[in-house]
């Protein structure tokens, strides 16, 4: 199920912007499972994030994203070689053969990707991991990364609630606490 949503997602992206090496799709989807969080109290994709050398990643996207049959499940592997196509050794598009209804995208899962791509889509791969860096997930570890000392530290999903000055995806601090709320399931 959250290889077909994520699957999905990267299609979705990818018919949207035509091609994009993985650094780019990385931090799209991770922005939008933000945007999505921080308006609904739920990621996009429900995937496990970790802030590595390079910004915030999801895992199971990163895995999808290396086409490779020993990191998903043999029908993630399938669906994702039908749907995605590396054009080179880091850039994919959307394989134009393919059609797909986006059964596993709900209508804010789209709102999301389609806000993120409109705001973010045009970002070179460099600009988008320079942005991410600035997030409190990942920033809090740059040291330990300048300095060698960490490949990866993990990301609580409560953590992607954060957001900067001025930043796209922000919404007033009393939104932002009611999502956390439906995030955690406390309502007391």
């Amino acid at each position: 199920m959250i290889e077909s949503t994520i699957i999905e997602s990267l299609y979705y992206i990818l018919t949207k912007i035509k091609k994009a090496d993985k650094i780019k799709l990385v931090k799209l989807v991770y922005l939008a499972d933000k945007y999505h969080l921080i308006r609904y109290g739920r990621t996009i994709t429900d995937d496990d994030y970790y802030a590595m050398k390079y910004g915030p990643v999801g895992t199971t996207v990163k895995d999808i994203l290396s086409l490779d049959s020993f990191s998903m499940t043999e029908k993630g592997f399938k669906y994702a070689s039908r749907l995605l196509e590396k054009i080179d050794g880091n850039t994919f598009q959307a394989n134009p053969g393919a059609r797909v209804n986006f059964e596993m995208l709900s209508e804010t899962d789209e709102e999301a990707l389609d806000f993120v791509i409109e705001r973010f889509g045009k970002m070179s791969s460099w600009k988008l991991k320079d942005y991410t860096h600035k997030y409190p997930e990942w920033y809090k570890y740059e040291n330990l990364f300048k300095d060698g000392l960490t490949r990866r530290e993990r990301i609580e999903t409560s953590e992607l609630l954060s957001t900067l000055k001025g930043d796209p995806i922000s919404m007033p601090s009393k939104h932002i606490k009611e999502s956390k709320k439906i995030l955690t399931g406390t309502f007391g």
